[in-house]
């Protein structure tokens, strides 16, 4: 059952692996059989599109993401506050970003790719999805900070 946790990392790496298989299968097909292969283009972009927002969702539930390290200078209670309003400043823009790309995911479930014919609403699906998921684990990350009790040694 240690798949189902990480099934995150399961999909960001199998997204990955259908990436290079298909960039290969593109390579191969266009250069050593001379035949163009449309829908490897295709194919590798959605798996792309998908391992990228993946990818973030990833550095969220990692804190991955860049922070600034000279807030621990600061005295824990200050610290935990500052890290509180950062929490909730990236709420309110991941929430923007869902809502934005649910409305842009809607817009586009008429256009169609090229080659195969499939909506572009499940290129674009992973957008929401991924917002939801990042704001899971920053609401989770958030309340963790918020019961945190400050450390000792404070210079209040």
């Amino acid at each position: 059952m240690k798949w189902l946790r990480n099934w995150l990392e399961i999909a960001a790496g199998g997204c990955l692996a259908i990436v290079v298989i298909t960039t290969f299968l593109q390579v191969l097909f266009r250069f050593a059989f001379k035949i163009p292969s449309p829908w490897t283009e295709e194919v590798t972009r959605f798996a792309f599109a998908y391992m990228v927002f993946l990818g973030a969702v990833l550095a969220i539930k990692y804190r991955g993401h860049l922070n600034v390290d000279v807030i621990s200078q600061f005295p824990a209670k200050i610290r935990s506050l500052i890290a509180a309003v950062g929490y909730l400043l990236t709420i309110a823009f991941v929430c923007m970003f869902t809502y934005y790309s649910w409305v842009h995911t809607m817009n586009s479930k008429l256009q169609t790719t090229p080659t195969l014919d499939i909506s572009l609403m499940y290129m674009y699906i992973i957008m929401p999805i991924s917002g939801v998921l990042m704001l899971y684990y920053l609401i989770k990350d958030l309340i963790i900070e918020l019961r945190m009790k400050p450390q000792g040694g404070d210079r209040l």
